[in-house]
């Protein structure tokens, strides 16, 4: 299996990318960031996907803490029938966009 590559220095970039990874979390994060509090359903209305494959990256931009649910997801498994809403934690994402801002040297200290 050939391993990817990773240039000298970009060491710092790689949670940042790796927690973005690719274009439908940067939409849900996009989507929640102008449309906070809203469950699954409009989500995938606004990226025109579905569930399946707009769940997923939601449960993995929790974990990562860049989304927030209500209730946490792990509460409404337990609990059927409750709907949960999604919104962007703001602090977290502004912090992997200024940690991938200082990695591509966007930014500067």
């Amino acid at each position: 299996m050939p391993k990817l590559a990773q240039p000298a220095g970009s060491g710092d970039a790689q949670e940042p990318v790796a927690i973005l990874g690719n274009l439908v979390k940067a939409g849900i994060l996009r989507y929640l960031r102008a449309n906070p509090n809203v469950t699954v359903g409009p989500i995938c209305d606004a990226l025109q996907l579905g569930p399946t494959t707009v769940l997923p990256r939601l449960k993995e931009l929790e974990a990562a803490g860049l989304v927030v649910a209500d209730p946490p997801t792990t509460e409404a498994q337990s609990r059927r029938g409750v709907w949960v809403k999604y919104r962007t934690n703001n602090e977290a994402v502004t912090d992997l966009y200024l940690r991938l801002g200082f990695a591509i040297g966007e930014f500067s200290d």
